[in-house]
């Protein structure tokens, strides 16, 4: 509770946006796919919850809302997918499978939970919502960091929204920080978390369907495997 209390006091104090997400030419730097480790989420089931938020932010131009299928919440960003990295931002599909039979093994032992998703939020670059779990999201990050080599990301775990797509330094308006405001104590619903996914994004596109390349189960979550790391 106490991180994303500080996480919104930034917000308001600072006052300032970002040009948020994937499509940012300056993060993407030239590359077309981006892999990544998440928690998958159903929005279909949280959409009665969902919808006055996005309706309340509708109105701003610069905020870009995920689509349902783009509901998730990042674990690990793993890097520019390349043939052959040169950079420490960029990862081959050998590197991708190594990491996905070290997280197989880490987490084969990791218990499933369930994720309290409430309250609207804000980072310059996004709005979210919280993910309260007394702790397992970031017990699970620091089960795949030291299983798989990967460095644990700042911020707590969230639910992005929608993007702000404004030139960074923008003021935010006040009629922003209200509107957020008006959901910082908001319920959205329970999420069950059963597997962690491994996918491959398409950076030329706004809001492409991810490809899934690998669902690793935690222990008591589903039985089968998916692999499509080639």
């Amino acid at each position: 509770m106490g991180e994303y209390r500080q996480v919104w006091e930034r917000f308001v104090r600072d006052r300032r946006l970002e040009f948020g997400g994937h499509t940012d030419p300056d993060w993407q730097d030239g590359h077309a796919l981006s892999a990544s480790l998440l928690v998958p989420v159903d929005a279909s089931r949280l959409r009665e919850r969902l919808e006055p938020l996005r309706e309340a932010l509708l109105p701003f131009p610069f905020v870009s809302l995920h689509p349902d299928h783009f509901m998730h919440i990042t674990l690990f960003l793993l890097g520019f997918l390349v043939e052959e990295p040169e950079e420490k931002a960029e990862v081959s599909r050998e590197r991708l499978g190594r990491i996905e039979a070290d997280a197989r093994e880490a987490l084969a032992s990791f218990p499933t939970f369930t994720v309290e998703l409430a309250n609207l939020n804000a980072f310059p670059g996004a709005a979210f919502v919280e993910a309260h779990d007394g702790g397992m999201l970031d017990r699970l990050r620091e089960a795949l960091s030291l299983g798989c080599g990967l460095e644990r990301p700042e911020g707590p775990p969230h639910l992005t929204l929608a993007y702000f797509q404004a030139p960074d330094g923008t003021p935010v308006p006040d009629a922003l920080v209200s509107t957020i405001e008006r959901y910082r104590n908001w319920p959205v619903g329970e999420l069950a978390v059963e597997d962690v996914e491994m996918t491959l994004l398409d950076l030329r596109k706004d809001y492409p369907e991810p490809e899934t390349l690998a669902r690793i189960p935690l222990k008591g979550g589903f039985g089968h495997q998916v692999s499509g790391i080639r």
